[in-house]
């Protein structure tokens, strides 16, 4: 074989490897050690055919991949799943990687390529848990149904996601922890509580806008208040050890809505 052969023959190992890793990694959480590692060589040897990563990745027909990653993705949720459990049962400080990558079937090492730290974990699958629970109904199919029963639904499933003892775990240990790291507590605000806020605000507005509910009504303060309600219901009854209400949830559920209608019926 022919020294210009070898090389031809080498590169295109190079990009065999290479498809293969950014296909199960995607280009951001690929590295070129990575690649190197995959084709069996060192990564010096890919810089004398590639100038780098982005060089690499635009020679293969993948480009409209770059963001398409199932098998890590489908890796990282079941990492999240289960660190989920553990931070639940164990809260942050105590719960440790090497658990985490025990359960997941998985080195510390590996572990590691799916974060850059426990903290950033626990973040991750505070996404999660937010991603994967609660979703309110689509509001604009409701525009010309009974708003009521909308806030019902919206009440409804709020509840019925808390009912999950690892899920209500795992927030216990959200609210408990985020005085120590307020990072926690305000990442669960902003991506849970207050997209909740925002697309019950809009939807009553739009119902206030139709004159279906009072011109002079405090929507965004009113909303705040039904919320709250809710969430004191999660708080105390799933997540306090102990303490059992003695409303059927149903009926907790219809007298909250009740007294929010009243609030802003005409």
């Amino acid at each position: 074989m022919t020294n210009h052969l070898r090389k031809l023959e080498l590169k295109e190992r190079i990009q065999a490897a290479a498809k293969r890793v950014f296909l199960k990694k995607g280009f951001s959480e690929t590295k070129i050690s990575d690649i190197a590692a995959e084709a069996g060589i060192s990564p010096s040897t890919i810089y004398l055919y590639f100038s780098g990563k982005k060089d690499l990745f635009a020679s293969l027909d993948i480009q409209h991949m770059a963001d398409v990653r199932p098998e890590f993705e489908r890796r990282r949720e079941d990492i999240c799943r289960i660190a989920l459990k553990i931070f639940g049962d164990e809260g942050f400080e105590r719960t440790t990687m090497d658990s985490i990558a025990e359960k997941a079937g998985l080195s510390k090492a590996a572990l590691y390529q799916y974060c850059s730290s426990k903290e950033d974990l626990f973040l991750q699958v505070l996404q999660y848990y937010i991603a994967s629970g609660f979703h309110g109904p689509d509001e604009t199919r409701n525009d010309s149904g009974d708003w009521r029963e909308y806030l019902r639904t919206v009440a409804k499933s709020c509840l019925n996601n808390a009912r999950n003892a690892e899920r209500s775990a795992f927030l216990g240990t959200v609210i408990r922890d985020s005085n120590k790291f307020p990072s926690f507590g305000a990442a669960y605000y902003q991506y849970s509580y207050c997209v909740a806020r925002k697309g019950l605000v809009q939807f009553l507005t739009r119902q206030q806008q139709r004159g279906l509910i009072r011109a002079d009504a405090d929507v965004p303060g009113i909303t705040d208040v039904f919320l709250g309600s809710l969430m004191s219901y999660v708080v105390i009854f799933r997540i306090i050890n102990g303490v059992t209400c003695d409303v059927e949830e149903q009926d907790y559920i219809n007298n909250t809505v009740d007294t929010f209608v009243r609030a802003l019926e005409p």
